[in-house]
């Protein structure tokens, strides 16, 4: 842990995996900013047990630029993982995550650090202009965070409030880790206004072909439904700070990832259905729509095509399934 006369003004963490190819573009974008002293912001890499050379590259850019970007290298044990490391590693006032394969532009940092003040625990880029207040954790939770920004990146955190909270990103799941970590933070706020939001988009996406839920159906899959029920303990916990229409968003949302894990098992052959993990997947995935849909509103917040979906997954799991693989095979 630094001293408050060496603490860097930001530490940037990308956890690494499986991104050689990727790796020196992400971090030379990371390097590469404007208005902000090269001395004042640090990267972090966390290898996470990669075997395609990438921890290689990790550490010919530690030694290439020694003292801005430091090298560390784990066994693989998930994202999750990867980035509590990095914040424990961090010596930053404030920390920003990016992903490996992604990249950002050279006035990042600096639009986000300009709004900055000594009360405010969270700058967002999303993109929408709201005015120059700040949102409560109550207000962010509800308006952004469960209605789809649910990603880390694009944002500046101050590093104390997290490390007083010991929030964490929870390990062993693959999917639904940011939306959790977000949600303890903005529960951490509460009722303070210490949240702003800012009309801009200086991080540059990969929608990666191999992302989590990109990929054929595998046990990881079952996380997607896990997530949310976590996300939907912590809704409750928040009360009456939050309106009914934050349940029937969340409801929507767990409606939405159950037909998503379904359609995936419906891709599979026949054969492979038929099987302890498929079943489970689409039993798991019942339940959490017929829960879903017993808050007064989810199944109107449909659309027509969802709603369509839910009917037929009710009346019969398989003819969903034969149906929904039948038309995604042509």
């Amino acid at each position: 842990m630094s001293s408050m006369n060496d603490e860097k003004l930001v530490s940037i963490i990308i956890p690494v995996y499986q991104a050689k190819d990727t790796l020196r573009e992400c971090v030379l974008s990371c390097l590469n900013q404007k208005e902000v002293n090269a001395s004042e912001f640090e990267v972090i890499l966390i290898d996470d047990g990669s075997t395609d050379g990438s921890g290689k590259v990790c550490d010919e850019l530690a030694s290439e630029y020694e003292g801005k970007v430091f090298a560390y290298h784990i066994k693989n044990g998930g994202v999750s993982n990867a980035r509590n490391l990095g914040m424990e590693k961090a010596t930053g006032r404030y920390i920003a995550f990016v992903d490996a394969d992604d990249k950002v532009l050279d006035e990042y940092l600096e639009n986000m650090l300009r709004v900055l003040d000594d009360a405010t625990v969270l700058v967002d880029e999303i993109g929408t202009d709201i005015g120059t207040g700040k949102l409560s954790g109550y207000q962010y939770l509800e308006n952004y965070l469960i209605t789809g920004n649910s990603h880390v990146w694009g944002k500046l955190f101050l590093r104390k409030a997290i490390s007083d909270e010991n929030i964490r990103f929870k390990d062993g799941l693959t999917i639904g880790e940011d939306l959790l970590f977000l949600m303890d933070i903005a529960l951490s706020q509460g009722k303070e206004h210490t949240i702003k939001c800012i009309d801009k988009a200086d991080y540059i996406y990969t929608d990666n072909e191999n992302g989590a839920m990109k990929t054929a159906f595998k046990e990881s899959f079952l996380d997607q439904l896990a997530c949310w029920k976590l996300a939907e303990e912590r809704l409750i916990s928040a009360g009456k700070y939050v309106s009914r229409y934050a349940h029937v968003s969340l409801g929507v949302s767990m409606v939405l990832t159950a037909l998503l894990v379904v359609g995936k098992v419906a891709m599979l052959d026949e054969k492979e259905r038929d099987n302890d993990l498929s079943r489970l997947a689409i039993d798991e995935s019942k339940k959490q729509i017929l829960h879903a849909l017993k808050t007064r509103g989810v199944f109107a917040g449909l659309s027509m095509g969802h709603k369509l979906k839910v009917m037929i997954f009710r009346i019969s799991p398989n003819l969903y399934l034969k149906l929904y693989g039948n038309y995604k095979r042509g």
